[in-house]
C-alpha cells in the first residue's frame, strides 16, 4: 500500500524543480540586486523549498483520495446493502472508480492491490482493510475500517451500520471540504501580502529606476533589499503556519 502521509518528488519532478529554481533564483537576484551573481544564494534554501513542495503535492494526493473514497463509500455501502461481501465491493467499485476518476484514480489502484491480497493472496478482508487504511494516513478511511471491523466481529448488522457511518464521514468530509475552501481563499490574501514588496520593486524599476537605484548602488541599499527578501519569506512562512489547520 502506498503511504500517503509522504511524497518524494519523481526524476521528471526533480527536473522540473531544479530549473524553476534556477530561475527563481536568477529572477530574484537580478530584481533585488541587478546582478546574478548572486543566484547561488538561494541553494542554501532549495531543501526547503523541496520540502515545501512535496508537502503540496503529498496535500493535493490526499485531497484526490478523500475525493474518490467519498464515492467508494456510497458503492460500498450499496454492494454490501445488496447483499455482497466486502471483496465482491472492492472489486465493483474499481472500474467505477476508473471511469469517474481516470485511470490514474489513486484509490482505484490502492483497491487493486487489497482486491489481489484478498483474491489471490487469500488474505482476510479486515486485514487488508486495516493496512490500507493505516497506509493512507486519513482518519476517515480507518473510522470505516474499524466501524466495518466491528460489525463484523460481533455479528452486529453490518449493512445498517456501515450506511449510517458512510452517510456520517460523507458528512465530515463535506464540512471538511467547506472549511479548506475558506482557508484557501485566506492563504490567496496572504499570498498577494507576500508578493507585493517584490511588485512594488518591480513597478519601481519599470517606472522610476532612478528614484530606486540607490538601493542598488550602496551597501545601506543592499542590506535594505535583503531585509525585503527575508522579510518576504518570514511572512510565507507565517501565512502557512497560520492556515494549517486540522479537523
Amino acid at each position: 500500500m502506498t503511504d500517503l502521509s509522504t511524497y518524494r518528488l519523481s526524476r521528471t519532478e526533480n527536473i522540473i524543480f531544479c530549473i524553476c529554481t534556477g530561475i527563481a533564483g536568477l529572477m530574484i537576484s537580478y530584481l533585488m540586486y541587478r546582478n546574478i551573481l548572486f543566484a547561488p544564494v538561494i541553494i542554501p534554501l532549495a531543501p526547503r523549498l523541496r520540502t515545501a513542495a512535496e508537502d503540496i503535492l503529498a496535500d493535493r494526493r490526499r485531497q484526490r483520495y478523500v475525493d474518490e473514497f467519498k464515492d467508494f463509500l456510497f458503492m460500498a455501502s450499496t454492494s454490501i446493502g445488496a447483499g455482497r461481501s466486502m471483496k465482491d465491493a472492492v472489486s465493483e467499485a474499481i472500474p467505477s472508480l476508473k471511469r469517474i476518476h481516470g485511470s490514474n484514480s489513486i484509490l482505484a489502484c490502492e483497491l487493486e492491490k487489497a482486491y489481489e491480497r484478498m483474491d489471490v493472496g487469500g488474505e482476510h478482508d479486515i486485514t487488508v482493510l486495516m493496512d490500507l487504511a493505516f497506509a493512507s494516513g486519513l482518519e476517515d478511511v480507518y473510522d470505516f475500517v474499524t466501524i466495518y471491523s466491528i460489525c463484523k466481529t460481533t455479528g452486529a448488522s453490518l449493512i445498517i451500520a456501515l450506511s449510517k457511518a458512510a452517510s456520517v464521514i460523507i458528512d465530515k468530509m463535506t464540512i471538511d471540504r467547506e472549511i479548506k475552501e475558506l482557508v484557501r481563499r485566506k492563504e490567496s490574501e496572504g499570498l498577494i501580502i507576500f508578493i507585493m514588496p517584490i511588485l512594488v520593486i518591480l513597478f519601481l524599476n519599470l517606472f522610476a529606476p532612478d528614484y530606486i537605484s540607490p538601493l542598488y548602488e550602496t551597501l545601506a541599499g543592499r542590506i535594505i533589499m535583503t531585509t525585503v527578501v527575508a522579510g518576504a519569506a518570514g511572512i510565507y512562512s507565517m501565512i502557512q503556519k497560520i492556515v494549517r489547520i486540522e479537523i
